[in-house]
């Protein structure tokens, strides 16, 4: 192939997000040229997600289209991420158009790949993998992701992530902080260390735990915003939480999960706690950081889930109060244990359950949103207002949209809070000084 115009569709977490950035940057490195639209593209790499079944779908939707341009042109179609290693069957089977099918742990090799003809890769390594981070092709030049772990041994029933991206193996601690102080010289104001289960991180090395990880950043390194997700309540230490009193840099805010509020849905999920043990964790976590920001993900209409179970679910939403949530309708994935359970919830009540979660939930945080009003908060700017270019929007501490008059990208400012929805908030950069 002449050119060498290539673009990246990503579906998914933050862990494919930065996938995709190592991918386009280790094309660039080798003289490759990213195109913002599949259109001009000689090359298309699909990133893909499979929590969701609809992601899967939204998939093979893409792909058509691809076709639909393939046939008019050259054209190289390659599919990466969770789905290409759940389902590489299937994508052949409905897609057989497909060049390239790379599975999670090997985008590493995408040059070697888009060289070659109709090559597939789906090995799972046990051990991490490191790639030259300096060419990582970044979504903007102030707040970067860094890997730290990656892969789950949780096996919860409904997830297919120990599947689809294996068992955890963890990043020498050495390369973590080598990355963050290349981050820093480069001017970087964030960075958010990811993994699946980031709370398990052990390094390989010196056997560190998240923890100490977080306060060597924090002695470390000038970056003032330290963020990580996701957390998982039986890995989570409440040394994290003393981390986080104790050093500014690492931000008030964590996410996570409990996915539902009865024990006997908990225990068919084997998520390895009970509500109970879970609420203890949150309320030690508040006692030692009065600020914390805490959010959350559930999942509605679990197989056996009956009106008392979900009620239990609403009873600790209430309890709470999560600054965000991150809510889904089960759907079976093949694969998992759960996928053998039978899907008793009707779809129709799924949907139910959900819209009163987040109905409920959009009045809690229009609650706490309000009380914000006349308060001054740092927010890190990240865009401009696509629907007012005299605006700026940016992120709090605890991760809420904050629309600010003014201001340039990627900047940190002091806003004041002038009024609030319940999923943003809006504000002026506040030039006053402090008592």
């Amino acid at each position: 192939m002449a050119n060498k115009n290539f673009f990246i569709k990503t579906y998914g977490c933050q862990m494919n997000v930065n996938d995709s950035e190592k991918m386009a940057g280790i094309l660039i490195r080798e003289g490759y040229i990213s195109v913002e639209d599949e259109k001009n593209a000689d090359i298309v790499i699909v990133n893909t997600c499979s929590v969701r079944e609809k992601a899967k779908e939204k998939l093979f939707s893409f792909l058509g289209k691809l076709n639909a341009i393939k046939k008019k042109r050259e054209m190289k179609i390659v599919v990466t991420g969770c789905v290409s290693q759940l389902l590489k069957d299937e994508i052949r089977k409905r897609a057989p158009y497909v060049d390239i099918i790379l599975g999670t742990n090997s985008y590493f090799k995408i040059k070697e790949a888009i060289q070659k003809q109709n090559y597939s890769d789906f090995q799972f390594y046990k051990q991490w993998i490191e790639i030259p981070f300096e060419p990582i092709l970044r979504r903007n030049n102030f707040s970067a992701y860094v890997s730290i772990m990656e892969g789950c041994d949780s096996f919860c029933t409904y997830c297919v992530v120990p599947f689809s991206r294996g068992r955890e193996k963890f990043r020498p601690s050495s390369s973590i902080l080598k990355e963050i102080r290349f981050l820093e010289e480069q001017g970087f104001k964030e960075v958010q260390l990811l993994g699946q289960n980031v709370d398990s991180y052990r390094d390989p090395e010196t056997g560190m735990d998240l923890a100490s990880l977080l306060e060597k950043v924090a002695k470390t390194s000038s970056i003032p915003w330290i963020r990580f997700l996701t957390s998982h309540p039986v890995k989570f230490s409440i040394r994290i939480a003393e981390v986080m009193a104790r050093y500014n840099q690492v931000l008030n805010s964590i996410h996570l999960p409990f996915q539902a509020g009865s024990n006997k849905i908990l225990k068919l999920m084997n998520r390895g706690y009970t509500i109970e043990q879970y609420l203890k964790i949150i309320k030690k976590i508040k006692e030692i950081v009065p600020s914390i920001a805490i959010s959350t993900d559930i999942i509605v209409g679990f197989p056996g889930e009956t009106d008392e179970d979900f009620e239990r679910t609403v009873e600790v939403l209430k309890e709470v109060e999560f600054e965000n949530m991150f809510s889904f309708k089960y759907s079976p994935r093949p694969g998992t244990k759960a996928y053998y359970f039978e899907d008793d919830v009707p779809d129709k009540v799924k949907t139910e359950r959900l819209i009163y979660l987040q109905n409920l939930q959009k009045d809690i945080q229009l609650k706490n949103n309000l009380k914000k009003i006349g308060k001054i908060l740092r927010a890190l700017t990240e865009t401009v207002n696509k629907k007012n270019s005299d605006e700026t929007v940016g992120r709090i501490e605890s991760g809420r949209i904050v629309n600010i008059k003014g201001g340039k990208v990627g900047e940190f400012y002091d806003v004041l809070i002038e009024d609030a929805g319940p999923h943003n908030l809006k504000g002026s950069i506040w030039e006053g000084g402090f008592e």
